[in-house]
């Protein structure tokens, strides 16, 4: 049975697992790097945790999951109910703000989550991430333009888009470890991404 962990040393384990499942993912990471990253003896791991199962979905619990998907979903809804992407009101900044804060407090789960989760349960998440986008993305097309056809080549292009910004997520969030430095990348992005938004709207209504 496993044991109750002191708080102290578990929380030296889960942001070394946190840490080690973001850089060599779920199928390359082992409980001898999260001990060692942790400081503690490979053998005192699995006094607590049977396998590395078990850790994985202690460090990103389906709950955790959810929140996630949640928080995606609330900032996509906001950015459609805008009359552009380029015209955010103040609910819209708001649920970016609230998204982006998530991805910051939790850089290295959101990593994994996004890049890192193959061979586990959470392997299909940045798909469904990206249907988070494209539904309400879609619907809205279709709205603002009731008498054009969104075309299998606008879905392509749109899913594409999605799935270049799950890459440039994980980039940034892997490449900067200073949260003013995250803020400003993704300000950057977001000023492209919105603006280029826009341009394929214009494009899909032609």
């Amino acid at each position: 049975m496993a044991r109750q962990l002191n708080e102290q040393v578990r929380e030296r384990v889960f942001r070394a697992a946190e840490e080690v499942f973001a850089q060599a993912g779920y199928q390359g990471a082992t409980m001898a790097a999260i001990a060692t990253r942790a400081g503690v003896s490979t053998g005192n791991i699995y006094r607590y945790f049977e396998h590395k199962d078990a850790l994985f979905y202690a460090v990103l619990p389906d709950e955790f999951v959810a929140q996630f998907l949640r928080l995606t979903r609330r900032r996509v809804q906001a950015l459609v109910r805008a009359p552009a992407p380029t015209e955010l009101d103040a609910g819209a900044e708001e649920r970016g703000e609230e998204l982006l804060r998530f991805w910051i407090e939790h850089r290295f789960k959101v990593i994994t989550l996004l890049d890192r989760a193959q061979g586990s349960r959470h392997e299909g998440f940045a798909e469904a991430f990206v249907r988070e986008l494209m539904r309400p993305s879609l619907a809205k097309l279709r709205k603002d333009a009731p008498q054009r056809r969104v075309s299998p080549i606008a879905r392509f292009v749109l899913q594409s888009i999605f799935r270049n910004t799950v890459r440039t997520i994980v980039s940034i969030l892997e490449s900067h470890d200073d949260e003013a430095q995250i803020r400003r990348a993704f300000q950057g992005f977001w000023s492209y991404q919105l603006a280029g938004l826009s341009g394929f709207a214009k494009w899909v209504q032609s």
